[in-house]
């Protein structure tokens, strides 16, 4: 017959009956599930509590004003869920509410927290484990044992003085008696001194009287029959009999005492006293019984009282009552076991030796902990005797620095890392430990005290944890790289066949039907469409790793919108969009040229994608304190509500009906992404049916103020060949260039009007413009834009001089050369020489030199340079550049960075080390994704530096037409 399968353990019934005291967490602090332990020790009922927050069931004591349990519970809390290790609290005051029907209220608690994560699949954090330990009564007798041991001591002192007191008294009656038989004597011997003897007599006896009715002590006193003579106030109080009904009474009548355990009659110790002829005193566990019924744990002493001659005539005892002081040693016992009990059940364990190093303590989890217990080896011996090692396993712990020893020396130790590994623990165990010293009351040493919490687990799951995000960040290293390289390796045949494509389009080869046609604009259509989803995969993966970095300036809100809308207009016109942009003159923001228009286009590109045919789209920017909010607005169909958040997630498209989504889905999430570089928040309002509104807010810089009346200064020397119009608004930087200029023979006319230099430069038709970029009301960037827009003033070679280290910027928007400033003389002679000379030619008498390894590549770009009417040379890889510059210098070179045995690098270091070629025209074309460092190098030592993932077809047939007139082709 089959055994019976076993069956599978109810776990939510073993975790609710667990005797330890658990709650379970959800990430928003909501509790799902509590031990009965729990619910006993926290007078709550599991329906009231489960699925509500831990601070809405355990908030604060009102009462309490100083209460900071909720405020340290959720530090912790939180700490767990950030760091994803756990959390141990130290003791916490955190009262309790009592139910209704106890009173209500909160109750005194005191409680020994430790929060723990529990992970899901994906590593993160899925639940909290809260444990904890009520340690009230703990804290509350170790509170009494201070306060009951500080009673005893005083109590032990005084009964010491009482006692010598009393010996001191007794002695006194002695004296007094002897003095009195003295005195009868004197009587007797004479007569005439009996009156004062009599006299003296009597006053001895009321000092004695006095004395023994002051002290604190009860003090009988009886004659050799055992009847009473004496009581003082003290005796009167305890044994409830006054002195007149008390005298001449037996002594056991009056003084009525038994034993505490059997309730038996003991021995009065006046009858010890006659019996032995010395003094006694009464054993433990005596009870005095008063007349009123009242009992008093007392404690005795009794003597004889003896003559001069050493003759007995009474006995005097003296009694105090001890009630409180055994009630106080009773609970001390009490204490110190409960004390015992509380060590032997917590789970961390705890040491205490004294300064010798004799062990006082060593509770349960400590020996479990360590595998053995308390042992008489001394200190020096303990990390041979225990296996204590240092964390690595392997070095055995220094004997002299172990927690314990150091704390036995009066130092603090705290989380010090040990590992045990002995006979009963073969596989180790890492303890953290915390030590102290131990103190008296008077603060000398006692000891030191050790507390060990086995860390062993923790320390793996943080070693695996630390593992993992070492592989995370290493599997985002190989995303990175592996980017960075197909970027490259599919941009450059994308460029060859967008190339191409174009080429064929011009119908420069042949004529074409209308299917092939149609063929090739299908070819470049997908191929531009690739090239942006490489690029955005690229600037994604540039921000998720951080290496995307901003260069922040002032920028002019109308100047960038007038760009931005001059390259998105023909994309409106397609769908027949009204396109507009409204900003006040004078607005500028604190941004990234750069990416400040990225966004703008990515934006209004956005609602030319989904806004039906014949719609409205709107870019404004408005000022709003010291801040310009920057809006794109459009009547298209809106975005649900629950798409809202999804479309700023990666490779998310909208949804629309009926409709085929287009796009990557990542232009929003780069766009989201670039506002957060800045440190703002890209925010959206919409309504299905009434459009949509983005918008973010970045800081105001600066405004542009209104020009001054200024006139433009002309050089004495009258206008002629070889005219330079320096544009400088600051006075003395013109004065100093007028000066550099004039000095080389050169025609100087100055203007520091900028918003009337176009039409200045376009009236003299100077060989080379000098242009600043701060200026006001207007600055450098518009009126470059102008000069190169504007047919009358765009082929004057212009030379930006500023202290705005931007060259990429100039470079794409038309400026033939970006000196930064400081600019000694040699350095701008030599920019203004080298552009009015090229200026000057009609026909250059050099061929270009295009550097590029992509063998389509190369031939494209020769091929659309030679339509262009330029000469040109082609090189495969840089030891064939390197041979043709070294034979014939070119008019320019066109320089790939990534070519094989020598790279571009290498290439544009050498020309600019040597004489020769220090002053060649070097025109960077590159898919490499380039470091900021490699950034900076180009634009300090290269004329212009376009990328292949962007369009760099038209701006490189510009830029080599600032620099050169064509000629009749002549390719090699």
């Amino acid at each position: 017959m089959c055994a019976s399968a076993n069956p599978t353990p109810d776990f939510q019934a073993l975790f609710q009956s667990a005797p330890g005291l658990y709650l379970v967490l959800t990430p928003d602090l909501n509790i799902v599930e509590v031990s009965d332990a729990y619910l006993r020790a926290t007078m709550t009922q599991r329906e009231e509590i489960l699925g509500r927050g831990i601070f809405d069931v355990f908030p604060d004591n009102p009462d309490d004003p100083s209460a900071t349990g909720v405020r340290n519970l959720r530090a912790s809390l939180l700490r767990v869920i950030q760091d994803k290790t756990p959390d141990t609290m130290a003791v916490q005051k955190y009262d309790i509410r009592k139910p209704e029907s106890e009173g209500g209220g909160f109750e005194e608690r005191f409680w020994s927290p430790v929060n723990s994560p529990v992970f899901g699949p994906d590593k993160g954090v899925v639940y909290i484990i809260h444990r904890v330990e009520d340690v009230t009564e703990f804290i509350r007798l170790k509170q009494q044992t201070l306060e009951q041991e500080k009673l005893a001591e005083k109590l032990r002192t005084h009964a010491g003085q009482m006692e010598a007191e009393i010996f001191q008294r007794a002695g006194e009656v002695q004296e007094a008696n002897r003095r009195l038989e003295a005195a009868n004597q004197a009587l007797l011997r004479e007569l005439s001194e009996r009156k004062r003897a009599q006299e003296a007599l009597t006053k001895s006896q009321k000092w004695l009287s006095t004395t023994l009715g002051s002290i604190g002590d009860a003090v009988i006193a009886t004659d050799m029959n055992g009847a009473i003579s004496f009581m003082n106030p003290v005796a009167e109080s305890l044994t409830g009999w006054t002195q007149a009904e008390a005298a001449g009474m037996p002594m056991d009548l009056v003084f009525d005492i038994v034993n505490k355990e059997t309730r038996r009659p003991v021995e009065n110790p006046v009858k010890k006293v006659f019996r032995e002829g010395k003094i006694v005193g009464l054993a433990d566990h005596t009870i005095l019984r008063s007349k009123s019924g009242k009992e008093f744990d007392i404690e005795d002493s009794a003597a004889p009282i003896l003559t001069e001659t050493g003759e007995a005539f009474g006995v005097v005892l003296v009694f105090r009552d001890i009630t409180d002081k055994k009630l106080a040693e009773e609970e001390t016992r009490r204490q110190k076991d409960l004390l015992q009990l509380i060590l032997a059940s917590v789970a961390d364990g705890v040491v205490v030796a004294d300064t010798a190093g004799k062990f006082l303590v060593f509770n349960a989890a400590a020996e479990r902990f360590i595998g053995i217990g308390a042992t008489d080896a001394s200190p020096e011996r303990w990390s041979e005797q225990y296996g204590s090692f240092l964390p690595d396993g392997v070095t055995l712990f220094p004997a002299e620095e172990l927690p314990l020893v150091r704390a036995m020396r009066g130092e603090s130790v705290d989380a010090v890392e040990l590992f045990i590994r002995n006979q009963h623990v073969p596989e180790g165990r890492l303890l953290s430990i915390t030590g102290r010293p131990l103190k008296g009351e008077d603060g000398s040493l006692k000891g030191g005290v050790v507390v060990l919490h086995d860390i062993t687990l923790e320390k793996r799951a943080q070693e695996a944890l630390t593992l993992a995000k070492e592989e995370a960040e290493r599997t985002s290293r190989f995303k990175d790289q592996f980017l960075s390289t197909m970027s490259h390796e599919l941009r450059t045949p994308l460029n060859a066949v967008l190339g191409f494509s174009d080429l064929l389009a011009d119908e420069r080869y042949g004529p074409l039907n209308e299917k092939q046609r149609r063929y090739i604009d299908h070819i470049h259509t997908g191929g531009k469409h690739l090239l942006s989803l490489i690029s955005d995969i690229l600037d994604l993966s540039k921000i998720e790793a951080g290496r995307m970095e901003l260069a922040i300036e002032n920028l002019s809100v109308q100047g960038a919108f007038s760009e931005v809308l001059s390259v998105m207009q023909p994309l409106a016109d397609k769908k027949s969009h009204a396109l507009s942009a409204k900003a006040e003159a004078g607005f500028s923001v604190r941004a990234d040229a750069t990416r400040f228009k990225q966004i703008l286009m990515n934006l209004i590109g956005n609602a030319i994608k989904f806004t039906p045919d014949g719609g409205r789209i709107e870019l404004s920017g408005l000022l709003d304190g010291g801040r310009v909010r920057v809006e794109v607005k459009d009547n298209g169909p809106g975005i649900p509500d629950e798409e809202k958040k999804q479309i700023f997630e990666a490779f998310y498209r909208l949804r629309e009906s009926g409709k085929k989504s287009e796009g990557t889905g990542l232009g929003l999430a780069i766009t989201q992404r670039l506002v957060e570089l800045h440190g703002e928040e890209l925010s959206l309002n919409s309504q299905v049916g009434q459009g949509s509104c983005f918008y973010f807010s970045l800081p105001a810089a600066v405004s542009v103020r209104e020009a001054l009346g200024r006139k433009v200064e002309t050089s004495s020397r009258g206008l002629g060949p070889q005219r330079i119009l320096v544009i400088e608004d600051d006075r003395a930087t013109a004065q100093l260039i007028h000066s550099q200029l004039s000095s080389a023979g050169y025609h100087v006319t100055l203007c520091d009007e900028p918003q009337k230099a176009v039409e200045l430069a376009a009236q003299l038709q100077p060989n080379a413009i000098t242009l600043d970029i701060v200026m006001k009301p207007k600055n450098g960037w518009e009126i470059l834009i102008q000069l190169k827009r504007d047919p009358r003033t765009a082929q004057i070679p212009l030379i930006v001089v500023s202290m705005v280290d931007q060259p990429s910027m100039g470079t794409l928007l038309g400026a033939d050369e970006y000196l930064v400033k400081p600019v000694d003389k040699m350095t701008l002679l030599g920019a203004i020489e080298r552009h009015v000379r090229n200026h000057s030619k009609t026909k250059p008498g050099r061929s270009i030199l295009i550097v590029e390894d992509d063998a389509p590549t190369r031939e494209f770009i020769a091929e659309m340079l030679t339509t262009h009417g330029f000469a040109v040379t082609t090189a495969a890889d840089g030891a064939q550049a390197r041979a043709q510059v070294a034979a014939a210098l070119p008019e320019l070179v066109i320089l790939d960075m990534m070519l094989p045995e020598v790279s571009g690098f290498e290439l544009l270091g050498e020309w600019r080390a040597s004489l020769r070629t220090a002053g060649l025209p070097v025109f960077v074309l590159t898919s490499k994704d380039l470091s900021h460092e490699e950034q900076s190098y180009l634009r300090t030592h290269a004329e212009a530096l376009l990328r292949k993932q962007q369009p760099w077809h038209e701006t490189l047939v510009k830029h080599i037409e600032r620099v050169m007139a064509p000629s009749v082709a002549e390719k090699a």
